[in-house]
Parts: structure tokens; sequence; C-alpha cells
């Protein structure tokens, strides 16, 4: 008898050892039902290829391939896979049953979870994510949606669809560079190019939630478009300014911030995430005191001049089309050369880049900021003299020029090759400053 994952209803025997119970959910790939293994009597989660995808090879491989990532992972967060295997035209795997709820489900949109809770999850969500990550295991689309929390609260991870192993020879990537995968609100910017992805992607994902648990808002929101875009270009408004009610301390703070970097090397380990989490719940527990200096993960220091551990640039022709981008804003006068990429990437965070003559005057241009790109001491003098902020760019570990900038004025100072999201943070903050001081 033809079987149809579409069409099976209570009391529908599959592979003549599992009883259909009822239904529990349908995802891209495949439906999720309740049912009883007959040899050993328990409930189990069987989830079924949907028709049109069982037609497809690859949706077969995939779904294959699903049932082997998820059953090499071996943690309490992670759910256990029983069996796998094919009955007539149905595909299935036999997984754990999970209680409790969606983590989404806990989460009503605008209020964040109490901190200890968010810190909890986090820290369950990180302790899982270093084994995965330990492996080469790449999720590749953590949300809320993939989250269980059971009684009392226990995280358990679902839906390994979009996962691959790093070097695995049967569990490596089956989608292509060039094909973006993942949820929009929680997808990094490599994956919303359709770049290669490995465990970063994760952390910047887990990131974004973070980010949700503490504030009640996701990151970035707007249409599919806007969302991508934002995550490309535009560098998200600190949680503790975006929630300052909730009393978020600085080294969560500053913690969800790195997590959510746009290049791949500046974005934190997920063990370094898990120590962070421990100092964090630690503060909340009164055993620290709040703070943001006494985060070991960015100092005075790499607060001021943020050091990246690697340079990735993108060609023009890589860049998204059709994107809508805010009206700017703040004005930076631009003394040296700056890509198309990193004008684009201010430009969505609400900065117009302007293009200086060498050996203009910025005074003549009504600027709110100025950017020094390359800049002799004695030309960044004359910037300073001005009496408009200066930005001014150094090389990694050079100290000694670090600190004649600061003699001479400089308000902040980025490292090459330039962080935009950094850079955007450190422009907003000298013209609020400057507001705040024209305002007193």
């Amino acid at each position: 008898m033809t079987l149809d994952a579409q069409k099976l209803v209570p009391g529908a025997i599959v592979a003549e050892r599992y009883r259909i119970v009822d239904v529990l959910g349908e995802g891209g790939m495949g439906r999720v039902f309740r049912a009883v293994q007959l040899n050993l009597g328990r409930e189990v989660a069987l989830k079924l290829l949907l028709p049109g995808v069982v037609e497809a090879a690859s949706g077969v491989e995939r779904f294959m391939r699903e049932a082997k990532v998820a059953a090499s992972l071996r943690h309490p967060a992670a759910v256990d896979v029983y069996d796998v295997g094919v009955d007539g035209n149905l595909v299935f795997i036999a997984m754990e049953l999970l209680s409790g709820s969606v983590l989404r489900s806990l989460m009503p949109e605008g209020v964040p979870l109490p901190l200890p809770d968010a810190v909890e999850i986090a820290s369950q969500l990180a302790d899982l994510l270093v084994e995965a990550h330990r492996m080469g295991l790449v999720h590749r689309d953590l949300k809320p949606e993939n989250v269980f929390i059971e009684p009392p609260m226990r995280v358990r991870v679902v839906d390994f669809g979009l996962a691959f192993i790093e070097g695995g020879l049967d569990l490596g990537r089956i989608t292509r560079e060039g094909v973006v995968v993942g949820t929009p609100a929680y997808i990094s910017p490599e994956q919303a190019q359709g770049l290669q992805v490995g465990t970063a992607a994760d952390i910047y994902a887990f990131g974004c939630m973070l980010y949700e648990f503490v504030t009640g808002v996701p990151p970035f929101r707007g249409s599919q478009i806007n969302v991508l875009t934002q995550h490309l270009y535009v560098a998200p408004t600190r949680p503790r300014e975006r929630a300052p009610e909730v009393g978020i301390p600085g080294e969560l703070d500053e913690l969800v911030i790195a997590m959510m970097a746009k290049r791949v090397p500046d974005r934190p380990s997920a063990t370094t995430v898990l120590a962070q989490l421990e100092l964090v719940r630690r503060t909340l527990g009164g055993e620290r005191l709040r703070g943001r200096d006494a985060l070991p993960l960015q100092g005075r220091a790499a607060r001021m001049v943020s050091v990246p551990r690697a340079q990735s640039t993108l060609a023009d022709e890589e860049l998204p089309l059709a994107v809508e981008l805010p009206r700017p804003g703040v004005r930076l006068g631009v003394f040296g050369r700056m890509t198309h990429e990193e004008s684009l990437s201010l430009a969505s965070n609400g900065i117009e880049p302007l293009p200086m003559d060498e050996a203009g005057d910025p005074r003549a241009h009504l600027l709110d900021v100025v950017l020094a790109i390359g800049q002799t001491p004695d030309r960044l003098a004359q910037l300073v003299a001005s009496e408009i902020p200066v930005i001014a760019t150094t090389l990694a570990g050079d100290v000694e020029q670090l600190s004649a900038m600061l003699r001479l004025g400089v308000r902040e100072v980025v490292v090459l090759p330039i962080r935009t999201d950094d850079l955007a943070r450190k422009v907003r903050r000298l013209y609020d400053r400057a507001g705040r001081e024209a305002a007193s």
C-alpha cells in the first residue's frame, strides 16, 4: 500500500513498528508525528519527508544526512535519534519525543526574558555549541523556533536539517555557495551573501537570539531584504541602549555585540561565549561587581581601538542589489581612500560619507565628524584644529602611533582594515556627544 506523509491518520502503521498517534508539526521538509514504537512500547517523534521532497533525490539525501548529523552529537541539549529508514515511498526518522514548550512561545514580542532565565538558557545553548563545534558541526539555523524548553529549565535544540560537519566524508556540505539558507532574523552576514559558512555563523545567530532574550525584540526588523541588508552593513543598537530598563550588565552587552560582529574572525568562539556567560551569571548573583571594565573579553583599550584578527574584503560585484538604505543623517568627511563597500555600509547606518580633497578645510563643508585615513601627524593636527571631532586610523599594535594621535587631540581611533560596524558606532557616539555639548 502507498503511504503519504500528508494523509497519514491516527492508527496508521509505518515500517511495521510505528503507530501514528497525532500530528505534532510541519516544517519545510517534513511532517512530524507523535507515534508509538510498537516493539518497545515507547512514544517517539516520527519525522517523515513530504511528498514533493521525496521526489527530489537531494531532498532524500539531505533528510538522511540530518539523521546522521543529529545522531553524531551526544549532549544533554541534543535530541536522541532512535531509527532511520524507508517504508515504500516514506522516508522517516524516529527521534526522542520532547516535552515542554518551544522557546518562541515563551517570548512574547516586546517582553524581555528575566535576565537569570536568559543567561541560563544561553549558557546551555553555548555548552551545546562547544561540543558541536568541537566536532566541526554547524547548525546553520539557530532560532527560538528550533529550541525546546523542558521543565524546569532544560534546553533542547532540534532541526538539524541545514547542518553539516566540516570535513566529514558522509556528512559534508550539500547546499552550494551562492544559495542563501537560514532564517532572515538570525542569519549571519556570510549566510546572507550565500558564502561558505562555518561555526562563526552559529555564534552570530546565537548573538541575535541572546539580543532578543534580553531586549524583547530582534536586533533588526523590516522587510526581508531590509533585514538581510542590515545584517550585512548596519551596526546593531546596543542591548543596553535598546532596553535600558532591563539593567543589562555591561559584560553581557559587550558579549552580544561581539557575537554579532560582521567579520567572521571578530566573533568569539563558543568556548569564550560560555566562559563570559558564567561571568555574567556571577555578576547577576552578586559575586562580581557590575561594570564594563571587569570584562576580560574587551577592556577599555580594546573598546577604544578594536583590533581585528584577519582581513576580509568583498569585491564590488559581490554586493547585493536593490537594497533600501536609510536616509543619510550624519555628515562624515573622509580624508583618504574608502572602498565602495565601506561607503555603502556607512550609508546603511545613516551616515553620509563625503570624500574630501586631501588638502581641503573640513570647516567649508558643514561636516559633523571627520575620518582621517592614513594621514600624517601634521595633517591630523590641521584637522583637529578645525574643532570638528576627528577619527583616525592606525595599524594594529602600533601603540606609539596611537599615543601620538591621542596627544594631537584625535577623539577616536580605528584599526586598519576598517570594521565599518565599529566605525559607525564611533561616528554616532561622537555625533551624539557633540549634540549634547552644544545643548548644554
